[in-house]
């Protein structure tokens, strides 16, 4: 491995020094992850440039700032990363602080322009019909199958919960109660508490999402529902052999899964992982909901702020569309429940087959999940498609072992 330059190990004890002194001084953990995030794109950005022998400079900035504009963050997102870098350079030049640096290379003409553009309404961000694209639990051939149960889980949650980005960050499996259908959300803005619903959807989707894995199944239930795993250190280059620990996932994390999951299922680019929310909301109110239920859903303290999303396809035909997506969601609700049903009680194929026969009506099987988190929950609310008369599933092992969604079907009983 080359060794760093001098410039590299400045850069790496400056950031872990205003790191520190950030959380010493009382900021927030979620400002203090914000920040961190930021910095760790600067250094290892720096590491990998050819300017990397000197101090940053004004240019080194400016090519960071077109960096992250071509790998597509929008022109907001890039103004909150060069804030933040002038923000840690400032505390870098002070010399009460270190004096790391003799001055602040970040000129504020770095800032692009953030002034919005005009965006789609709320009722043609996504179409009903794109909508019910997105029920399905059907992956594209261009999606991760490794992801796919995760990114489809976040997908439902927002589309059926509508949370904020950080409320769904902050979820976790402690705050989902089975048993009464309901949702526990305690860190929307003002640190407000509410319990809203957790349809049948969102619950199967979520459940699948747990047993395939993704989610390390030693974990607390207290630990994030939504992260991914990645290596936990400080900053620098990474070796490879760092550890890695389940981490709370981004904004920016959760913004880029959510676009790359919806392109790849309906074909529409820029969604925002926040447009979800405003679809939802629209479903809700073109299918009769009022406008208090849906303030309480959104948590809301404003009603103004609410009514923003009314008058959306609230004409008969809006109605009639909402009734057929809240059909369809339903029904995937059952799909989904009978495609849990196989993953838990199957059990393990050692080789392929023609066939594989499970029988399903062996309560034993509910409890032979390896997660303690999956063991503590009831088994799925929505019947699943067999009798005590020995009716069975064919379960084809290529779907079986590839974690591939398939339907039941009825075989004679033996």
């Amino acid at each position: 491995m080359p060794r760093s330059s001098a410039a590299e190990r400045k850069l790496c004890a400056a950031t872990d020094s205003y790191i520190k002194n950030c959380a010493a001084t009382g900021a927030s953990p979620r400002t203090v992850e914000a920040y961190t995030a930021t910095l760790e794109n600067f250094v290892n950005f720096f590491i990998e440039s050819k300017e990397n022998y000197a101090d940053p400079s004004y240019a080194t900035i400016l090519l960071w700032r077109d960096y992250l504009i071509d790998s597509g963050c929008s022109n907001y997102t890039v103004a909150l990363y060069v804030n933040r870098l002038r923000t840690f350079f400032d505390y870098a030049s002070d010399p009460e602080c270190g004096g790391w640096y003799a001055n602040n290379p970040v000129s504020r003409r770095l800032t692009p322009d953030t002034r919005k553009t005009a965006r789609r309404p709320y009722d043609v961000l996504l179409t009903d019909q794109q909508v019910m694209k997105l029920w399905r639990n059907d992956k594209p051939a261009t999606a991760k199958a490794k992801t796919w149960p995760r990114n489809y889980a976040i997908v439902i949650m927002l589309l059926t919960t509508e949370l904020r980005n950080a409320e769904l960050l902050d979820l976790t499996p402690a705050d989902l109660h089975w048993e009464d259908g309901e949702l526990s959300v305690e860190s929307g803005k003002g640190s407000k508490f509410r319990r809203i619903e957790f349809p049948d959807i969102a619950q199967s989707a979520v459940r699948i999402y747990l047993a395939s894995g993704i989610r390390p199944k030693d974990l607390p239930d207290t630990a994030p529902l939504f992260g991914n795993t990645a290596p936990k250190g400080s900053f620098g280059p990474r070796t490879g052999d760092e550890r890695r620990e389940w981490q709370r996932g981004s904004r920016q994390w959760l913004s880029t899964l959510v676009e790359s999951h919806v392109r790849a299922v309906t074909g529409v680019p820029d969604i925002r992982s926040h447009d979800l929310r405003h679809v939802g909301a629209r479903i809700d109110l073109n299918a009769g909901m009022k406008q208090e239920e849906l303030q309480s859903k959104l948590g809301h303290t404003n009603p103004n702020v609410t009514q923003r999303y009314s008058g959306r396809l609230l004409s008969r035909t809006g109605k009639r569309s909402a009734a057929l997506v809240l059909e369809a969601r339903e029904r995937q609700a059952d799909i989904n429940a009978n495609i849990l049903a196989v993953k838990i009680c199957r059990p393990p194929l050692t080789r392929p087959s023609v066939c594989a026969t499970v029988n399903m009506m062996q309560p034993s099987l509910y409890t032979q999940v390896a997660s303690p988190t999956f063991q503590a929950l009831p088994p799925p609310s929505v019947t699943p498609p067999f009798t005590p008369g020995g009716r069975h599933l064919s379960v084809s092992p290529v779907n079986a072992l590839c974690g591939v969604s398939f339907l039941p079907v009825k075989l004679p009983s033996c």
